[in-house]
């Protein structure tokens, strides 16, 4: 039965009820409102029902008051509570514009405002009851508009509003909250289902993780709480390769997007990623419309800033090429610049600091690495991650160990919990692999352990090359050393074999060629796995790492050493105890014990009269006579005397010189520079010397030929 509807069979039971009126002989001498109020006393609904119609013209409030009772009960066909409520309001109206006569006659039958309010209050009971039980919302709205109780209708309210928020949720469309949300808009969820409504529109929306469904959404919903979310989901399909084109097309195509200033930020990070004058004035000619031009003009100015780090008073600063002090001495440890970014340490904590002496990353990190290629691999924790120079947190803190080939730049490999796990430089997940051990990726290639053997994975984590060898090397210009017992080969990155597994040794390939040795035996093979030079020469362990440079090699036979060229050609003839390579178009040979200088023709140059000798370098050799060490010209006139302890090589018109364990300086005349009293000097590049002695340091500026920068008690 529908809530609020009648019997079918009223209409019926009154005609049965005027029949049984000739059975009930003891209500005619009653008037007919008392005649139904004896009814109901002994359940005779249908009597009762029938005296109380037959009174309402005469006693209004009292008949609707015994109808309200007999559609109250349950016990009878006419239970009906909208009937029991509709029939007692009628009673309390027509009470009130009852005569006093009339009041009289029902207060006798106890029908009087507290019975009429009791006998309501039950109803009203039974129908939120009722409501209750069917739990549905259109029973809650059936009590909510039809009964009035206050405190009721609040209660039934809020259980409609949740039962109607909980149905919308096993629906779980944006529709269904949106429907719940027009109608319900006070409900006490109603915070909970816009969000669920933003949500699932977006998800639903969004769900293939196309980027066209992410721009109808952006387009179509642009007040959304989603609507950032959905620009990162553009941005980073935009993005994902990294690379500054991707960066570039998408600021072209998106140019309201939020993420357009962290594009332009990426752009200008991967265009300069160490950070070097010819790097941002590249980037200033390719991106004319960069929105932060003040940025670019400054980080030149600053790039073109060499500083060196100072130790003072126990702590470390920077100063610049002419001593002056640019970032006070206040960390207890300073590296070296790199990248446009130092790591300082102040109380056992790494940080990073910018050439302005800005705190760019704070004193977080038990363990810091310089940046390279705007990478830096930091430790905290006993944890390892990674971070971007732009204040980026590429990985969390939470690896075991971190590795990458920075020269390749492709993919990071990190190991936790003895899983390999794979990200892009942007931070990006790739895959995860267990093995027994991994290394970096090399022409797109990466070693692998499976079961003690060694093999390689692809860029996609896939396994390229079987795990079959008992060691493998990482991948140079497309080739990788590998062993199977005690036999060396050399493969390609499909597997293929160049070199089989033959050799006892297999060196670095060198201006296209690589050494090769079986036995006691070496010669060199190209990169397709020609051997160019057959293996004729003498293993030595002096020559164990002799490769070609600048189109020659050294080589032995006999305990004689020669010269050959890239075609195996003998440039000089194996009839020297020792030689070196040509350089300056002379080559220091030795020969019966002493050494001298040869040309190409084994014309003797300079004579045979050395203990030892080395290259031409800026027109000087660095020659030993007696047991000390002078340099000559390439006269082999001695121009600065044989006077010091250990080897030198001129660069840029100096060399560092060593007297009694003491170092020094003198240029190409011999002049004295720096006297030998220095227990180190350190070339820190671009005419700076950095000078130790005794624990204190002093910067050295070779241009000047002066120190710039001297710590106390020098």
């Amino acid at each position: 039965m529908r809530i609020g509807e009648r019997t079918h069979s009223e209409s019926l039971l009154r005609g049965v009820a005027g029949l049984l009126f000739l059975f009930f002989p003891l209500f005619l001498f009653a008037g007919a409102l008392e005649k139904g109020f004896e009814a109901l006393k002994v359940y005779n609904y249908f009597q009762a029902k029938f005296f109380f119609e037959k009174s309402l013209k005469n006693h209004p409030s009292g008949a609707s008051y015994g109808l309200s009772i007999v559609f109250y009960r349950n016990d009878n066909p006419f239970h009906h509570i909208d009937s029991a409520y509709k029939y007692i309001l009628l009673s309390e109206k027509k009470l009130k514009s009852s005569t006093a006569r009339e009041k009289e006659t029902l207060q006798k039958l106890n029908i009087n405002q507290p019975a009429i309010e009791e006998q309501k209050e039950k109803i009203i009971q039974r129908a939120f009851e009722k409501a209750k039980t069917e739990n549905i919302v259109e029973g809650f709205n059936w009590f909510i508009k039809d009964f009035f109780h206050p405190s009721l209708q609040k209660e039934a309210t809020a259980l409609r509003n949740k039962l109607a928020f909980d149905n919308a949720k096993k629906i779980n469309s944006a529709q269904s909250y949106k429907d719940f949300i027009d109608t319900y808009p006070d409900a006490e969820d109603i915070n909970d289902a816009k969000w669920l409504y933003d949500f699932t529109l977006f998800s639903s929306m969004t769900q293939s993780n196309k980027i066209e469904t992410y721009e109808a959404f952006v387009k179509q919903h642009p007040k959304s709480p989603y609507m950032w979310r959905a620009e990162d989901s553009i941005y980073s399909h935009y993005t994902k390769s990294g690379r500054i084109i991707n960066y570039h097309f998408f600021i072209k195509n998106h140019s309201f997007n939020h993420n357009v200033k962290k594009a332009w930020e990426n752009i200008y990070t991967l265009s300069v990623p160490e950070f070097s004058p010819h790097e941002i004035t590249i980037f200033m000619k390719n991106y004319p419309d960069f929105p932060n031009p003040a940025l670019v003009k400054n980080d030149l100015q600053r790039a073109k800033l060499s500083l060196f780090s100072i130790l003072q008073d126990g702590k470390y600063g920077f100063i610049d090429s002419l001593g002056n002090i640019v970032i006070s001495a206040i960390y207890d440890w300073a590296e070296d610049f790199s990248g446009g970014a130092a790591v300082v340490i102040r109380d056992e904590k790494a940080g990073y600091i910018n050439t302005e002496g800005k705190l760019v990353f704070s004193f977080s990190y038990e363990e810091a690495n310089a940046f390279q290629k705007g990478l830096a691999i930091v430790k905290k924790n006993e944890k390892f991650g990674m971070i971007h120079k732009t204040g980026k947190q590429i990985l969390p803190l939470e690896f075991d160990d971190i590795s990458w080939n920075k020269n390749e730049n492709e993919i990071i490999v990190t190991l936790k919990e003895g899983v390999y796990k794979y990200y892009d430089t942007g931070g990006e997940f790739l895959f995860e692999r267990k093995f027994e051990k991994a290394g970096e990726f090399y022409s797109g290639r990466a070693y692998i352990v499976q079961n003690g053997k060694y093999g390689y994975i692809d860029s996609k984590g896939e396994i390229s090359i079987a795990p079959s060898f008992d060691w493998a090397k990482n991948f140079q210009n497309g080739m990788a050393k590998v062993r199977i017992s005690e036999k060396f080969g050399l493969i390609d990155t499909t597997g293929k074999f160049i070199l089989p597994c033959e050799y006892d040794d297999i060196g670095d390939f060198s201006e296209g060629l690589a050494r090769i040795r079986q036995e006691k035996k070496f010669g060199f093979a190209d990169e397709k796995g020609a051997i160019l030079i057959p293996l004729k020469y003498d293993h030595s362990p002096v020559l164990a790492f002799s490769d070609f440079k600048n189109g020659m090699a050294e080589v032995e036979q006999n305990k004689k050493r020669g010269l050959i060229d890239k075609t195996g050609k003998l440039i000089i003839p194996c009839e020297y105890d020792d030689l070196q390579i040509f350089s300056e178009e002379v080559c220091a040979v030795k020969k019966s014990g002493k050494w001298g200088y040869i040309d190409k023709s084994q014309k003797t140059k300079i004579p045979f009269q050395f203990d030892n000798a080395f290259p031409f370098r800026e027109g000087l050799a660095c020659v030993n006579k007696g047991n000390k060490y002078g340099f000559i010209n390439l006269k082999g006139e001695m121009v600065i005397p044989a006077t010091y302890d250990k080897p030198g090589e001129f660069k840029d018109g100096f060399s560092i010189v060593y007297t009694n364990e003491k170092a020094g300086l003198i240029d190409a005349s011999g002049k004295i520079i720096i006297p030998c009293e220095m227990n180190e000097i350190i070339s820190a590049g671009i005419g700076m010397l950095k000078l130790e002695k005794a624990g204190k340091l002093a910067w050295f500026n070779i241009p000047l030929q002066k120190q710039v920068w001297t710590a106390l008690s020098f």
